[in-house]
């Protein structure tokens, strides 16, 4: 078991990450505790079945929780029932929430311990690669608005992550590249052999190789806890985070968050950037070629499922919550391995980079 640590000085925790996770040996910190569980009601009951028969024993109190996780239910309305639970149940502060699920459920269980009774702790197993190397790792949690992705949320970190790769037996392979899409990107932004080795190894990660697979959940982890560590709140050297994901999550609007997976929207969203980089940086377009081929063999998309009015797609960025003032902020590569914050692009050049699909 790798244990990775997310060093935040009074809100530093640990993400685990192996195989046969899912034990009372790692459920320490809800021992003698109120546990609330939210579960994504799509997940095997196994799993709910399993930590029921451990935690029960050794709860002073422990209930069940199951919602439909959707990005057109990952609102208010949904985020309501967490409270209406908690409050109906009359849980106190001494709560523990614990999300099962995928990133969904990571964000919205987050959200709703960051706000019930002015915070509460949670605990997190991630069940999708995608939730494992992203969601539940950094803090960030939310709820969508009709006009963009996660503009309701806040800042609150969990106590502790479990990331079991076995959860992602499960998976159907368009999760799995939903998910490597986030640990590429990871290796884009910060360290070009993890992208070496992604290129030598993303196929045996597809077909979930269980060493392969740990060590490149953990390296990815490892890259997003680095960044983490060093800026908690999103203002400086975090944003690189959020590369792909200016193009991305205004193409998951687009789409009314039916067309495009948040991945799909990822994937398609580090070419829009990549592209950018080219026009406003120079990045070789070799380097572009390289990153298409990766993608390709993680069966991620790289071309638009449709025909994209650019200037539509460019009126949503206007939203994107990273912007400074009225200027958007785009995560662009010098190299691979290496990106950086770049404003003030001409309006004209962004809309190209989306046309060039």
């Amino acid at each position: 078991m790798n244990k990775i640590n997310v060093n935040l000085n009074d809100f530093s925790y640990t993400v685990s990450v192996g195989n046969n996770l899912l034990n009372k040996e790692n459920l320490n910190k809800l021992i003698g505790k109120e546990v609330l569980i939210v579960i994504d009601s799509s997940l095997s009951t196994k799993y709910e079945e399993l930590l029921t028969e451990i935690l029960l024993p050794e709860c002073i109190r422990l209930e069940v929780l199951k919602i439909k996780a959707s990005e057109q239910n990952k609102n208010q309305k949904t985020l309501n029932k967490i409270y209406d639970k908690l409050i109906e149940a009359n849980f106190s502060r001494e709560t523990v929430l614990v999300g099962l699920g995928g990133g969904i459920i990571c964000d919205m269980t987050g959200f709703a311990a960051a706000t019930y009774q002015r915070g509460i702790n949670f605990l997190l197993f991630p069940t999708t690669l995608l939730a494992q190397v992203d969601a539940s790792v950094g803090g960030k949690t939310a709820i969508n608005h009709p006009e963009g992705k996660n503009m309701i949320g806040a800042f609150h970190q969990p106590c502790e992550v479990i990331a079991d790769i076995d959860f992602l037996a499960s998976l159907q392979q368009k999760e799995l590249s939903a998910g490597l899409s986030e640990v590429i990107k990871h290796s884009l932004i910060h360290d070009y052999q993890f992208f070496q080795y992604l290129e030598n190894n993303i196929e045996s990660i597809l077909i979930q190789h269980k060493d392969i697979t740990i060590e490149s959940v953990a390296r990815s982890i490892e890259i997003k806890s680095e960044i983490v560590s060093k800026d908690e709140k999103d203002i400086g050297i975090r944003r690189i985070l959020n590369f792909g994901h200016t193009f991305g999550h205004a193409l998951e609007v687009y789409g009314n968050f039916e067309k495009y997976s948040h991945g799909e929207a990822v994937s398609l969203g580090m070419l829009m950037a990549l592209n950018l980089s080219n026009r406003e940086l120079e990045l070789p377009s070799e380097f572009i070629d390289r990153v298409k081929s990766v993608l390709r063999l993680s069966k991620n998309i790289i071309e638009p499922k449709e025909d994209i009015d650019a200037l539509e797609l460019f009126k949503l960025m206007a939203n994107d919550k990273k912007k400074t003032g009225n200027s958007l902020n785009f995560i662009l590569l010098d190299r691979l391995g290496s990106a950086k914050v770049v404003n003030g692009i001409d309006d004209q050049n962004i809309i190209k980079a989306i046309d060039s699909f």
